[in-house]
């Protein structure tokens, strides 16, 4: 029973995360439009109007877990406050629980790894090829926070300027890792934000109730210009723009000499004259921050 429960909620979980992206995608101007997709999409697979089909599993080959547990990480990699904002995620204003990453995990092998190398003393870069379904994000996320959250610790004051930088190749790829990012840094009381910076982020501030309900999370370009967030989630288009338009030249100047953090998803689709361009961008990024 415990197991067919389970595969209930992943099909659910599966269905809600495939409408959602799907939508997000297709950024509709409309909220009405894009309310009333995402309620016919989230239909449970077979019902008239759903997105998905009826699923179909497979067998495979679970990850190896590494022999310590979360909780066995505590002062030797990871700071208490960081432990505490991983395994108790907010259920208000959103119910964030299902990103709760509890203290007697032990985290996959390769997460650890990643973890290690990233927060030693001698950083090196890191390239994480792994399966779906692996953990990736938690690859990369985990020791950013950690860095940021050890930054926000010594200062005891909110952090300003961008220390870390996601490019994501789709806005849907991008507004997935909200969610995520909200659950992991709402603990901070906004010491640690982040911002996702795309075509659809408006320019009107947040009303100051939204922005009291959620300080982590700047959803606005004037706030962001004003108090650049220590992460910023964005694609190579408007990075590009970044560098260039003098609306944004306010962000690029707060944060000089403290960006140190570069993540490339889905790394291996750049290939050819678009590595390329990516690379010239890169360059261009370290000498303008």
């Amino acid at each position: 029973m415990s197991d067919q429960i389970k595969i209930i909620q992943l099909i659910h979980e599966l269905n809600r995360r495939s409408a959602r992206a799907v939508v997000s995608q297709l950024s509709f101007r409309s909220t009405a439009a894009s309310n009333y997709l995402r309620a016919q999409f989230e239909k449970l697979p077979g019902e008239d109007g759903s997105f998905l089909t009826d699923p179909v599993f497979e067998a495979t080959f679970s990850w190896q877990e590494s022999s310590k547990s979360m909780e066995q990480l505590k002062d030797n990699l990871l700071s208490d406050g960081v432990l505490e904002a991983l395994s108790n995620p907010p259920k208000k204003p959103e119910d964030l629980t299902e990103y709760k990453f509890p203290l007697d995990r032990h985290p996959y092998k390769h997460q650890l790894t990643a973890w290690e190398t990233l927060l030693s003393e001698q950083r090196k870069s890191v390239l994480v090829s792994s399966g779906t379904g692996s953990g990736k994000t938690e690859c990369f996320l985990v020791p950013i926070i950690e860095d940021l959250y050890r930054e926000y610790e010594v200062n005891q004051t909110p952090l300003t300027g961008v220390r870390a930088l996601f490019l994501y190749p789709l806005n849907a790829l991008i507004n997935s890792q909200r969610e995520r990012l909200k659950a992991w840094t709402h603990g901070f009381d906004g010491g640690v934000r982040f911002c996702l910076y795309n075509g659809e982020t408006p320019t009107k501030r947040t009303k100051a109730s939204v922005m009291n309900e959620s300080p982590e999370e700047v959803r606005d370009r004037t706030i962001l210009r004003e108090d650049p967030s220590p992460i910023l989630v964005t694609n190579s288009t408007m990075l590009e723009y970044m560098l260039v338009r003098n609306d944004d030249l306010p962000i690029v100047e707060k944060s000089q000499g403290k960006l140190r953090w570069i993540v490339l998803d889905e790394a291996h689709t750049y290939i050819g004259s678009q590595a390329a361009e990516l690379a010239l961008l890169l360059r261009r990024v370290i000498d303008a921050f």
